[in-house]
């Protein structure tokens, strides 16, 4: 499906899910947010997003990084729990050494890392957890799983080619789906993600880490996505997706989330400030 078509369809999708938020299930969910130093500066307005607008009891929130006094010292003020990063698979992100090569040349085994974490299911107690990126700030109530026991996936109109590609090649079939699963947040289950594991296991033959590592395409930038596979390989009849209202905006537009939320709530659902968005000035300072 081409850029221009699944615009259209998020359009209407949108139009038809407006003022449409599923009753929420009263389970209890952990968060997980994987990190790194530089995001030590929005991570504050994310947690106060994420304790302010998801609709669901939280038992914990982790801090997963690398180890250090800073992120120890940040979990005690903010109350979250710190995970070193290394414990999760028995390896850390340098392990991986993943290069793109010239002319997009960059390091992005930290990238794929961070989504290995989230896959591994090995962080926490209970039997869902919500993953959402550091930048991202929710402005409205966020339902993740329904009374009924549908998982809500929220969509956006990206749509990455070698996503589904990577996918394909790991699981054998194509994604299809209207919307995109990459939404800066997801609600993972423990059950299902042992089960996603073992069917990748069964058909590479090897543990489910390097067989995604190895079907990656070293040549692309991006390369791979947790959300598009997991969303994707759901089962049907057990999710509900809808379309949701996000803003990216430049670092130069932060404020206290108070601020934030009462002047873009109206319009959009949750804010983000990738680091993409710092401006250069900004940037030669760090």
């Amino acid at each position: 499906m081409n850029k221009f078509l699944r615009k259209i369809l998020y359009g209407f999708e949108l139009l038809r899910c407006t003022g449409r938020m599923p009753a929420p299930a009263d389970v209890l969910i952990d968060v997980l947010i994987p990190v790194c130093e530089k995001d030590l500066e929005i991570l504050p307005l994310a947690l106060e997003g994420v304790r302010r607008q998801v609709c669901h009891p939280i038992a914990a929130i982790y801090i997963i990084a690398a180890p250090s006094p800073v992120f120890e010292e940040f979990c005690r003020v903010h109350d979250c729990r710190f995970v070193d990063e290394r414990s999760v698979l028995g390896y850390d992100a340098k392990s991986l050494n993943i290069q793109v090569p010239p002319p997009n040349g960059r390091d992005r085994s930290g990238w794929i890392f961070q989504q290995l974490l989230k896959l591994s299911g090995a962080v926490g107690d209970s039997e869902y957890f919500l993953t959402i990126d550091s930048d991202h700030l929710l402005l409205r109530p966020h339902t993740f799983l329904t009374r009924d026991g549908r998982t809500v996936f929220y969509g956006s109109r990206e749509c990455h080619r070698p996503y589904y590609e990577q996918i394909e090649r790991l699981m054998g079939f194509r994604p299809a789906s209207r919307l995109s699963y990459v939404a800066h947040k997801m609600l993972f289950s423990r059950q299902e993600l042992a089960r996603l594991r073992a069917e990748i296991e069964q058909r590479t033959g090897l543990r489910w880490d390097r067989a995604i590592v190895e079907s990656l395409d070293r040549t692309e930038l991006s390369c791979f996505s947790e959300f598009e596979l997991y969303g994707n390989w759901f089962p049907r009849e057990r999710k509900l997706q809808l379309p949701w209202r996000a803003h990216s905006l430049p670092h130069e537009e932060l404020a206290d989330y108070e601020t934030l939320r009462r002047r873009y709530r109206l319009f959009y659902a949750a804010i983000t400030f990738p680091n993409y968005r710092k401006s250069h000035r900004k940037r030669r300072k760090q």
